[in-house]
């Protein structure tokens, strides 16, 4: 049953429905037992190895895979609202085969990085990830961003340019507009209270809606996300997750998106549940917001990977990592 697709496009209402409806049970029967004791988050176990460094007011952790070959620039890659480095599990591993120095970071406020006091601002996550190619003597990168960190990408390739060479936006937030009015309602449903508040058959549900389709493959993520919620720093996470909210709202970038002239590919799942937002925009499809993105960016080409959802690098690490390479390696 959990192999069973969601109902796509036109049905998506009545798909979130149903999630809320049957999801808790399916999970109850498909998630491996949650760990006994509760974890910090130091203490989740990633795929690959990680370091810490300070970065201005933070202490960063962050996955660099070592020198890659020849003078081509490294691979840089921001994770999304809520996740950490170890989404890139899929992606890693293929890129470096490819000859790449591949870093990976836990933004301020998630995964093994600090989060006490995180503004959430873009320009404040952009100024973090610009510190740390300062602190590893790094100049220009490709720069790949999913959902909350492809705003960040956009910020820090308008502010500086010469710091990317090639933009890769998986599933970006930023090119989707919002009213004041929509921004407000946003931002008031998701505190840092709700956050926290969420329990275990909320979790899976969350998680399930970035998916095309459920695969207890990624039940890790419910279970990481659960077992945390007793660590020390846990109010801080959701404090860090509702002010990226307000920052992804307060920070627009559409606007501006005419004067990044770097190179982009903007990938999307085809069966994104969550960009566009269909509490607001219940007829839009993904497809829509990458033409859309086209149209804002000068250098850009768009593509659309069949059964994906919003974490399509997971969900489809194959095709996201050949479309991924092959725009990389187009120079």
């Amino acid at each position: 049953m959990l192999g069973t697709r969601f109902a796509r496009r036109g049905a998506r209402s009545t798909r979130f429905a149903l999630l809320a409806l049957v999801l808790p049970f399916l999970f109850a029967s498909s998630l491996r037992a949650a760990p006994p004791d509760s974890l910090t988050f130091a203490d989740v176990p990633y795929p690959m190895a990680t370091t810490t460094t300070a970065v201005s007011a933070y202490t960063v952790a962050y996955h660099d895979s070592g020198l890659g070959e020849g003078d081509v620039p490294p691979v840089l890659l921001l994770h999304g609202l809520g996740s950490n480095l170890s989404f890139w599990r899929a992606n890693i591993d293929t890129l470096v085969a490819s000859g790449r120095r591949v870093i990976a970071l836990d933004l301020p406020g998630f995964g093994k990085s600090s989060k006490q006091g995180v503004p959430g601002t873009m320009g404040d996550y952009a100024a973090t990830v610009g510190g740390l190619l300062d602190t590893l003597g790094l100049g220009a990168v490709d720069l790949v961003g999913h959902s909350m960190g492809g705003q960040i990408a956009m910020t820090l390739a308008l502010a500086h340019p010469e710091r990317v060479r090639r933009l890769v936006l998986a599933a970006p937030a930023g090119i989707e507009e919002f009213t004041a009015e929509q921004g407000l309602m946003l931002k008031g449903f998701m505190t840092p209270e709700r956050i926290c508040a969420a329990d275990s058959a909320q979790i899976a549900l969350q998680t399930a809606m970035n998916f095309a389709t459920w695969d207890a493959r990624h039940a890790w993520i419910v279970e990481e996300r659960s077992a945390v919620k007793a660590a020390p720093d846990f109010v801080d996470y959701c404090a860090a997750n509702a002010a990226s909210i307000a920052g992804m709202l307060d920070g627009p970038v559409a606007d501006d998106l005419h004067a990044l002239t770097a190179p982009t590919l903007v990938v999307f799942g085809a069966d994104d549940g969550l960009i566009p937002n269909q509490l607001m925009r219940p007829n839009g499809t993904p497809a829509a917001i990458a033409e859309a993105a086209t149209q804002l960016l000068p250098n850009a080409e768009a593509v659309l990977i069949p059964d994906a959802g919003h974490l399509v690098m997971l969900e489809q690490p194959a095709a996201f990592n050949a479309r991924v390479l092959a725009f990389l390696q187009d120079s």
